[in-house]
């Protein structure tokens, strides 16, 4: 399950010199709403009600990307501003130490719900390391800055190098594999966006800290002020419901997912190409579902005449 990130976790706190500003809260709260789509459409995808190719469709994929890096300069802008009237340590190390045990919470509770795909250096780990970097950084020009991000991300995507597979040091982002994680956010390249944004800091003078866009800007100006409580708890709250909607129409998601391993593992046991067979079997288990058969398909009670649409049903799947 792909996690983004929450910006303002990361960004060290505003002195009292500083204050906030509110085109940035509502630019991080847009962002929220987006993240919120996109998780709402993986645990549709995990829940056996929707077929979303999240990891194969570039339209999927360009859509994380600036979520994810969307957040990334929100921060790093953050971080620039804020220390321009003084980084007030105490608060800082108060909210750093948050977002290390936020990013803790997430990884025991992925291993304990994903032990496959646990999160080890998700988007919270992510933004406590790039937190303390960015201090390191804050001095250096925007054109530097510049220059570093396109460095990080021109590394991240081309060098791959056998050393950084041992798992202590997987968070730097140079294997040669992609490791099998529900959210994956390493330094390279990612860290590329965290210093776009503060290269736009040097650049950028705000204006009055008025939140625009009216009422919805102030909605999202709320969120994006309270973005660590809200990455925190709307994954929890989307899950829930939509595991409430599948199992009201007859779907028990632990069912689904079992049967949905079964039958991929089936299918490529006998030849058939993995993308295809993962395809097949999640039609398979939307349209049992849509017509009612998923039920008595699960718990063997078929009669002849639903056996003969349970094998229309497969066969239609297959042929798609």
């Amino acid at each position: 399950m792909p996690i983004l990130p929450t910006s303002s976790a990361a960004a060290p706190p505003a002195s009292t010199k500083a204050r906030r500003v509110g085109a940035i809260d509502v630019a991080r709260g847009a962002a929220l709403l987006a993240m919120a789509l996109y998780h709402g459409s993986w645990d549709l995808n995990h829940l056996g009600l929707a077929d979303f190719d999240l990891f194969g469709d570039p339209l999927w994929l360009a859509a994380r990307t600036g979520i994810l890096g969307a957040f990334l300069i929100l921060s790093g802008l953050s971080l620039v501003l804020a220390a321009e009237g003084g980084i007030d340590r105490t608060r800082f190390l108060r909210r750093f130490a948050l977002l290390v045990l936020a990013a803790g919470g997430v990884s025991a509770v992925s291993v304990a719900m994903f032990p496959d795909s646990p999160i080890v250096f998700g988007v919270l780990h992510h933004m406590a390391v790039a937190s303390l970097l960015g201090l390191a950084l804050l001095r250096l020009p925007w054109a530097v800055l510049l220059l570093l991000g396109a460095a990080t991300i021109a590394v991240g995507k081309t060098v791959a190098l056998p050393l950084f597979d041992e798992p202590w040091l997987r968070w730097i982002g140079l294997m040669t594999f992609e490791p099998e994680s529900n959210d994956y956010v390493p330094l390279f390249p990612w860290f590329g966006g965290f210093l776009f944004g503060m290269a736009l800091g040097r650049l950028w003078r705000p204006g009055p800290a008025a939140v625009p866009g009216g009422t919805a800007g102030r909605w999202f100006a709320w969120a994006g002020r309270h973005s660590l409580a809200v990455y925190l708890l709307h994954q929890p709250v989307l899950f829930g419901l939509l595991s409430l909607l599948a199992m009201g129409i007859g779907a028990d998601p632990a069912d689904v997912r079992s049967f949905q391993t079964s039958c991929v593992a089936t299918c490529t046991a006998g030849g058939g190409e993995a993308a295809r067979c993962t395809t097949t079997c999640r039609c398979v288990s939307d349209d049992l579902n849509r017509t009612g058969l998923w039920s008595d398909f699960i718990n063997d009670r078929l009669t002849a005449d639903s056996a003969r649409k349970v094998d229309g049903v497969i066969q239609t799947c297959g042929n798609r």
